[in-house]
């Protein structure tokens, strides 16, 4: 089945062959599981004990299965391998008060899949009409409220370019050079 995502990631030019998956996972996958508990949308599926795949039409690109990853055999969308995070260090969101327009607004408390967000009223908030603040136990780091805010208030940290892995075993080609198989459904 086509999906029109698949025709927008194949550049509009009517070919939908191979549609293009942003983040993958390679031959590596124990199947631990840990991929798919994170993932903010079920786009991840597999067998226990088994590779898993990612479902294309599914997937944000979010990155939060490459931080949970233990093997790290989660590619991003360079096909850079992506590096697992101790829980201390997982991309969390964060709201810049001074941009945050409050219950004036509430795109990124509706649009959060882990009720990561909610509004604060209390006197620490900088507006009459609340403002959002980061459940930080419930935030998988997923992006949906980052790209959801019309006004820059929500950022997620650390940034994409730390979420890559930077030195790679001996046993792990790196990327750019003797690629992995990728997995396909």
């Amino acid at each position: 089945m086509i999906h029109a995502v698949d025709i927008l990631d194949a550049g509009c030019t009517g070919s939908a062959e191979e549609p293009v998956v942003a983040y993958d996972i390679v031959e590596t996958c124990i199947g631990c599981t840990a991929c798919t508990n994170r993932c903010p949308t079920n786009a991840i599926w597999g067998e226990r004990n088994a590779i898993h795949y990612i479902d294309p039409a599914l997937c944000i690109d979010c990155g939060a299965c490459g931080a949970v990853c233990p093997v790290e055999c989660i590619l991003d969308e360079d096909g850079d391998i992506c590096r697992k995070f101790a829980k201390k260090e997982w991309p969390k969101a964060e709201v810049d008060a001074d941009k945050c327009i409050g219950s004036g607004c509430e795109i990124c408390i509706n649009v959060c899949p882990f009720d990561a967000l909610e509004l604060d009223f209390t006197d620490a908030a900088s507006d009459f009409f609340g403002q959002a603040v980061v459940i930080e136990k419930n935030c998988t780091g997923c992006r949906l409220c980052e790209q959801s805010c019309g006004w820059d208030a929500v950022h997620i940290f650390p940034r994409r370019p730390m979420l890559k892995k930077l030195h790679y075993p001996d046993d792990k080609p790196t990327p750019g050079q003797e690629k992995f198989l990728r997995t396909r459904a």
